[in-house]
């Protein structure tokens, strides 16, 4: 299900240019601040089943505090349940908790397999006056685990649910947390890469929501091509192409040009040849 595609491609606006061609630096962004407001909010309806609460609570006890073992043995199974009744009772404010921690501390780049959506233009593309970035995703950027059942740092399929079935909050997968949304997102055909914010090259302000704008330095040599929109303005071409011009290490980029025609296709092209 996971095996990456060759290629995979970032939409955006015509303002985002300089940051990315001339800079080198992209955003990770914040689930507070994507289109999907029910990023990392899966539903969950219960903290656990009692069996499993009792096999974590075993697990972390003596993370806990030591000697803890020692006393749910001399109280019985009744002190096991009410902790995990009062762990029922305060789950909303969990939830709250661990979405506002990992809104926090790690940011999303999100990205498609699909280069010529004529949605993906419209919606990420300022209806196709921006531009599309090509990846390389083999890149070893895109793949920076620091374990092999590492959840994050390196790309990961979205998988497109119909209906997101509710489920305990200690039993719920990273796949169904971070890498999971609905079907009327499926045109998006995404894959993500999620990064600790620790990592970013710079903070540059607030966005219009006033949520902080982290930007993460890209390696030059994971960027494959770049491709104007068919509704790029001349000014914004020449941007391009000059910002491309005066940075010598993306000297080995395409500079491509989408044209779409009148029942909506897309091709993408060499800018000279379009």
């Amino acid at each position: 299900m996971n095996s990456v595609h060759a290629r995979l491609y970032k939409y955006m606006p015509p303002e985002r240019a300089s940051s990315v061609l001339r800079k080198g630096l992209i955003r990770f962004s914040q689930a507070s601040v994507m289109n999907d407001i029910e990023e990392f909010k899966p539903p969950i309806n219960a903290l656990a089943t009692s069996a499993v609460f009792q096999e974590r609570f075993r697990e972390r006890a003596d993370v806990l505090r030591p000697g803890l073992m020692d006393l749910v043995e001399k109280q019985g199974p009744e002190y096991m349940e009410k902790q995990r009744g009062k762990g029922e009772q305060n789950l909303p404010r969990t939830i709250q908790t661990i979405y506002e921690t990992a809104d926090k501390n790690f940011g999303i780049l999100s990205l498609s397999d699909l280069a010529t959506s004529t949605c993906m233009w419209k919606r990420y593309a300022d209806q196709g006056r921006g531009f599309l970035v090509e990846f390389d995703s083999a890149h070893r950027w895109f793949n920076q685990k620091i374990s092999r059942d590492d959840d994050f740092r390196h790309l990961r399929r979205i998988s497109y649910v119909t209906d997101r079935t509710p489920a305990y909050l200690l039993g719920i997968t990273a796949q169904a947390y971070f890498y999971t949304k609905e079907t009327k997102w499926e045109y998006e055909s995404g894959w993500r890469i999620i990064l600790n914010f620790n990592s970013a090259a710079c903070k540059v302000g607030k966005d219009n929501t006033a949520t902080d704008v982290l930007l993460f330095a890209i390696p030059p040599d994971c960027l494959l091509s770049v491709t104007v929109g068919y509704n790029a303005s001349p000014e914004f071409i020449e941007e391009v192409r000059t910002a491309l011009g005066a940075n010598p290490s993306l000297s080995h980029v395409h500079l491509n040009a989408a044209k779409r025609f009148d029942d909506g296709s897309i091709e993408i092209g060499a800018l000279d040849a379009a």
